[in-house]
């Protein structure tokens, strides 16, 4: 009997245990099921910022090369009920008639049409102030934001900033970061002096023009730190004209192979002084960009006597107490028995610091 008895309560005990078991998975599978018609209701796609704004390149005294400005622009649905008002509303702000918007308005065969474009920040401020004024909704008139890429140096240091560019573009560019409307990319800031940078442009130009080269290059460095003071490849181009660049000007032969031979001691030098965080004053960060560069004077004389005649020049000014070093090569001249041109090239840069007060 008593063994009987236990079997049964075993039995039960397994029967309560499973049952029990058997409920939990369907608590569980009911909780998921739950949960997952919760979140599918409740999904919402991750906020990522609508708009990258790129780090601006400034050379080592602050001055902007290359940043991106705001574009202001102004779109009007073509169904709109109170078009005269908005005519008028837009026309004070963009230089534009309100007989002009409203035919661009009439003419359209979109639902939207660009009125404006190229509208200055303080103009667009004002034009959203007015529409807000009158009540005019956004979904009817809308004024966007986007940023396009300027270089007020236009031509000048061109290939060493389209270099940094390359080759800092996931820290100038950044992709769109989550949970902010706008990214905004690092500053970058270049050992070049646009000072300097002119004087040896304005050398170069006078070399090109009197020797007729394939072309011309040039470079100016601290000749104790190493750093790039000016750097050029002649001919010059403009970064605003993206259209009209050849792939051989691109070449930034100043800091290539074409400055250096095998047979040459070279070393680092240092274009990049520090990267900042956008229209911030916390601590930089210190990168390096490598390049190399002739720093062995008498081998670079070498190339002064080639056989084809006088085509590179080199010299440390001043010469007293030498502060720069300054490189001067003119590749493939046509009338390479004017060197007196490359002489001239150095004197004029020499007494251009002089005028800056650079030596």
């Amino acid at each position: 009997m008593g063994s009987s008895t236990s079997k049964g309560n075993i039995s039960t005990l397994l029967l309560v245990v499973t049952l029990l078991v058997i409920a939990l998975c369907v608590a569980i599978l009911a909780e998921l099921m739950v949960s997952d018609r919760v979140r599918a209701g409740k999904y919402v796609n991750p906020y990522v910022a609508s708009q990258v704004v790129s780090g601006t390149i400034y050379d080592r005294n602050g001055r902007a090369l290359a940043l991106d400005v705001p574009n202001h622009s102004v779109y009007v649905k073509t169904d709109l009920q109170n078009a005269d008002v908005v005519s008028q509303i837009i026309a004070l702000h963009t230089g534009m008639t309100p007989g002009e918007i409203l035919s661009a308005i009439k003419n359209s065969k979109e639902e939207t049409v660009l009125i404006a474009k190229d509208i200055p920040s303080d103009e667009a401020s004002a034009l959203n102030a007015d529409l807000d004024k009158a009540s005019i909704p956004e979904e009817e008139v809308h004024v966007t934001k986007t940023y396009a890429r300027t270089y007020p140096a236009a031509f000048h240091a061109a290939q060493l900033i389209q270099d940094t560019e390359e080759a800092f573009g996931h820290v100038i560019s950044p992709i769109p970061e989550f949970g902010q409307s706008t990214t905004y990319g690092k500053d970058v800031y270049l050992t070049i002096d646009l000072d300097i940078q002119y004087l040896l442009d304005l050398a170069l130009q006078q070399v090109y023009e009197v020797q007729s080269p394939e072309y011309c290059i040039g470079l100016i460095t601290d000749i104790i730190t190493g750093e790039v003071l000016a750097a050029t490849t002649y001919p010059f181009y403009d970064l605003n004209d993206s259209s009209a660049i050849s792939d051989q000007q691109k070449v930034n032969r100043a800091l290539v192979s074409s400055v250096s031979r095998s047979d040459l001691r070279v070393l680092s030098i240092r274009p990049i002084m520090k990267v900042t965080l956008h229209d911030s004053d916390v601590p930089s960060e210190d990168y390096v960009m490598d390049r190399s560069l002739t720093t062995d004077l008498d081998a670079i004389k070498n190339l002064v006597d080639s056989a084809d005649g006088r085509t590179a020049i080199v010299a440390s000014v001043p010469q007293g107490e030498p502060k720069y070093m300054i490189f001067i090569g003119s590749i493939n001249p046509k009338y390479h028995q004017n060197s007196y041109v490359m002489d001239a090239a150095i004197k004029s840069i020499e007494q251009g610091l002089a005028a800056q007060s650079k030596i």
